[in-house]
């Protein structure tokens, strides 16, 4: 046992310090790497940064507030039902202002600030859209986003809105039927139930959120956490390794393009550009391949695609396992790109040099073109790096910018 404590220490000193979760450099998350903390980063920070705890705790107004939204969850029936039942752990815009308030005026003590703003949010770069804003107004901005993540979640998860693409995202229950009132019921009182002594005033909403997504099986954000340890530790020792002088470029970017057929693992269009990867590795355009996608097509597939054109990319195209870094969670071509940018930074990956990003040729002129600029800015809300022509019709340059691991709130599944 001894042995191999010394084993594992001796391996860990060659991963680099953020390895325990995905950050940027120079910034180590003080939490677990969890399907919590990815997708509502600000609570997991307010419970993190010294002195917020018990400031948050102390906080009168705040304590009324908690216990005020705890008394509106009905014990039993109520009317219009189900609807009734999931908005009752809504975030109302008087809530949301009645926080806003005391945040602001906790933000008054400097050493708040410095811990929660200046130790947490700013270096976290969860919320680099906003890093032109002064503290206050970034916690203040933050805080609005986090409950809007909390209110996505309950109208499409509790109450099935439409999310932004239904055929692979929405709900899995009827909310028509009868015993889904029973359902929401059941998690409501449950929810209220689990109420603990050192709990924070966003405590039970947050329970009530992760337990929609667990209730519907979509923890997508969840797995495979923490990226850069398990299946991606291998190779992560590699790049640590690497003489970067030796290729053009520091990474083969793979986008998945997940079938409708439930028995394939990665479709038609996967295979194509699997093969102009590897043709492109086997020239030594760049000493790594990064495979990207989560699972996706068909709806609830147990496949996912980065695991699998890991596993195909090995075992047909010879490429060796630690050569190849997985992005397991873009859902969209969209995140696909942002997931990259995150994953080549995090895993120090040069910057003084582009990756290439690498797809089949029409896929390319898509990647490359304005409607994706356009659908970047209005699904993420950032344009996660730069983009220019590639050496052939098959790629395209890429250039990660830090601002990619901005956390979109309104996608719970691949925040």
């Amino acid at each position: 046992m001894r042995h191999a404590a010394i084993a594992l220490a001796v391996a860990l000193a060659f991963v680099p310090a953020a390895a325990c979760a995905q950050d940027p450099r120079g910034y180590t998350a003080p939490f677990a790497d969890s399907l919590e903390t990815r997708v509502f980063p600000l609570f997991a920070m307010l419970r993190a940064a010294d002195g917020w705890g018990q400031a948050l705790r102390g906080d009168t107004v705040l304590r009324k507030l908690a216990a005020d939204r705890v008394a509106r969850v009905p014990l039993d029936t109520c009317t219009p039902s189900p609807q009734c039942l999931a908005d009752a752990w809504v975030w109302t815009d008087a809530d949301i202002a009645a926080v806003e308030a005391r945040l602001r005026l906790l933000m008054r003590d400097r050493r708040l600030g410095a811990a929660l703003v200046g130790g947490q949010m700013r270096p976290s770069g969860r919320f680099a859209r906003h890093e032109t804003l002064a503290d206050a107004d970034l916690i203040a901005t933050a805080w609005g986003e986090a409950t809007a993540a909390i209110n996505r979640v309950i109208a499409v998860y509790a109450k099935g809105t439409a999310p932004r693409y239904p055929k692979i995202d929405a709900i899995i229950f009827d909310t028509a039927k009868p015993e889904y009132a029973d359902v929401l019921t059941a998690h409501g009182v449950a929810t209220t139930a689990m109420g603990h002594d050192d709990d924070l005033f966003f405590d039970p909403s947050l329970r009530y959120a992760v337990g929609l997504l667990q209730m519907n099986e979509r923890t997508e954000a969840g797995r495979y956490r923490p990226l850069l340890s398990g299946e991606n530790a291998a190779t992560l020792r590699a790049v640590a390794g690497t003489d970067w002088r030796a290729s053009p470029y520091t990474a083969l970017l793979v986008f998945g393009h997940g079938p409708e057929d439930a028995q394939s693992r990665t479709g038609v269009m996967g295979q194509i550009r699997m093969r102009i990867a590897a043709d492109m590795f086997a020239r030594g355009l760049a000493p790594f391949i990064i495979v990207s996608g989560g699972n996706v097509h068909p709806n609830r597939t147990p496949f996912n695609e980065a695991v699998e054109m890991k596993r195909l990319l090995v075992t047909e195209h010879g490429i060796p396992a630690d050569r190849i870094l997985i992005e397991p969670h873009a859902r969209h071509t969209t995140t696909n790109l942002r997931n990259c940018a995150r994953l080549l930074l995090a895993a120090g990956f040069p910057v003084d040099r582009p990756a290439l990003v690498v797809s089949d040729h029409r896929t390319i002129q898509y990647i490359g073109g304005p409607e994706l600029a356009r659908r970047n800015l209005s699904e993420m809300g950032v344009e996660p790096g730069r983009l220019a022509p590639g050496p052939d019709r098959f790629s395209l340059r890429f250039t990660p910018a830090r601002i990619a691991f901005h956390v979109e709130a309104t996608d719970p599944l691949d925040p």
